[in-house]
């Protein structure tokens, strides 16, 4: 299977150039379609050696089960490396102690679950292998779609060497995101083509692949986690009531998918 993007096409000279010069790329990879259908084209371009897959594991406690499991099964073999992010006493982080914590939950404009919980934890992984490869030049490369958002739509394909935390002496990473333009169906039809199944969770109703009660999921998304995941539902509606702070501006989370409270908790 072969095809491009726009996006990918707009950069591919100088991509190809340094991929064939040594640079490392780093696919970030969350296990949903838009990540599945980047490696399927970062695959075809980039040797087994220079490109590694990158999964930000949130947690059993809030992510889908068998992520990580459906991250490895789709990336025939190309090496998995696992973010995680560490608190001081040498734990894993949890994002609804973080919430208990702040007394919020993130939000469209305040996304600490990123920052902390992803970007910070790949960002280690990144200096961490181009330091085992003596690589000074890498592509962090994301799954994102214009067709997803209008903040979406705004981002540039390439950044050229933005991340201050990333970049230093002897070091430039470049950010990508080479599936940019890329339409739902044709995301579909790469995954199809490449003889892939997607995660059980799109089966099971839901529209996209993120921790199973993400601030910014759809609300139709919202009700069907919470059909699926009726246990974990009432610990984010007990977390909600206990930190008084409402899932979006407007509405609470117990409103948006008809579950009270628990007695201990309001």
């Amino acid at each position: 299977m072969t095809f491009s993007t726009a996006a990918f096409d707009e950069h591919r000279q100088q991509f190809l150039a340094d991929v064939q010069a040594g640079a490392l790329v780093f696919c970030n990879h969350s296990g949903g379609k838009d990540s599945m259908a980047m490696f399927e084209l970062l695959k075809q371009h980039v040797p087994a050696d220079q490109l590694i897959v990158i999964h930000a594991d949130m947690g059993d406690r809030v992510e889908w089960e068998g992520t990580r499991e459906h991250v490895y099964a789709t990336t025939d073999g190309f090496q998995v490396e696992i973010a995680q992010a560490i608190n001081k006493a040498g734990e894993k982080k949890d994002f609804l102690d973080m919430v208990e914590a702040r007394g919020m939950w993130p939000s469209a404009s305040t996304r600490q679950c990123t920052s902390d919980l992803k970007r910070t934890p790949c960002e280690k992984v990144i200096r961490r292998v181009m330091r085992e490869k003596g690589a000074s030049v890498a592509y962090n490369c994301m799954g994102i779609r214009a067709e997803e958002s209008s903040s979406r739509a705004k981002q540039p394909t390439m950044t050229w060497a933005k991340s201050k935390k990333l970049n230093a002496a002897g070091r430039t990473v470049h950010e990508f995101n080479p599936i940019l333009d890329m339409l739902i169906g044709e995301v579909f039809a790469v995954i199809e083509e490449a003889g892939k199944a997607l995660h059980w969770a799109y089966e099971a109703g839901m529209s996209r692949l993120s921790c199973c009660f993400c601030v910014l999921a759809a609300q139709d998304d919202l009700r069907t986690a919470a059909a699926l995941r009726p246990e974990l539902a009432q610990v984010y509606v007990d977390t909600e009531a206990r930190i008084g702070h409402k899932w979006t501006a407007t509405k609470t989370l117990s409103e948006i998918i008809g579950l009270e409270p628990s007695a201990a908790a309001a």
